[in-house]
């Protein structure tokens, strides 16, 4: 199952308006594609208006729930039709949760390479996400599924906009824990930041090189998403 990460208003991502980087190749070169789901697209609804009545909804919902710990209610255009896609799939992703898991708890010993892409196995990330929001990195290594361009300390749980249960984290909290990811690490200035985006590892390459790419792709990603002032959503 591969991972895309798509930075936009809720309503696309919902009605299906968007293309994921492998839909986007496909079309460019004339190529077939297929998705694999439901053929008769009864599993979703698909009328704009009605999502976009849904998704202001529930954001309503969660900013009522949140009360005092939020500093502004959680809003942002869900008329607009910009987007922004990447897929860093599993790999890189699993491979950047890790890196930052390690960096904080550094008594325990990094493996070099990734030999499971289930974050939740790994030692060091379920002792950091058995601390809740006490942590640096708990924007990156919670198993996040939403991320909003609010100003959020904290990661939070509550029920999605299909019923099920997400965390949710913050835009802006996100990029300044990769920051600190990469203050910590690598401190790389942003040319090169964004020339691990164009250098693609294998899935058998050692674990920081999958890392790199991870963060490189989020990175991108959510500066993106703080500069429109969207949101972001993972999709698998």
């Amino acid at each position: 199952m591969a991972l895309d990460v798509y930075v936009g208003p809720l309503t696309l991502y919902y009605a299906g308006q968007w293309e994921n980087a492998a839909q986007k190749y496909a079309r460019e070169r004339g190529l077939p594609y297929r998705m694999i789901g439901r053929a008769d697209g009864t599993d979703a609804l698909r009328d704009p208006e009605r999502i976009r009545e849904g998704v202001i909804a529930w954001r309503t919902l969660m900013t009522r729930e949140l009360g005092a710990r939020l500093s502004e209610p959680l809003d942002w255009d869900e008329k607009s039709k910009d987007y922004a896609t990447a897929r860093p799939d599993w790999d890189a992703f699993v491979a950047l949760t890790l890196w930052a898991a390690y960096v904080e708890c550094d008594d325990l010993r990094r493996p070099s390479r990734l030999v499971d892409t289930r974050a939740e196995s790994d030692p060091a990330v379920k002792r950091l996400r058995a601390a809740g929001n006490r942590g640096r990195f708990v924007h990156i290594v919670h198993g996040i599924e939403f991320w909003f361009p609010n100003p959020l300390n904290f990661v939070f749980d509550t029920g999605g906009p299909s019923g099920d249960r997400v965390r949710c984290g913050s835009t802006v909290a996100l990029f300044a824990q990769l920051q600190a990811l990469n203050e910590a690490t690598w401190k790389a200035d942003l040319a090169t930041i964004e020339n691990w985006v164009k250098a693609t590892p294998g899935k058998d390459d050692p674990l920081e090189d999958l890392a790199k790419y991870g963060f490189a792709t989020m990175h991108v990603l959510t500066r993106i998403a703080n500069a429109r002032r969207m949101p972001i959503k993972m999709d698998y």
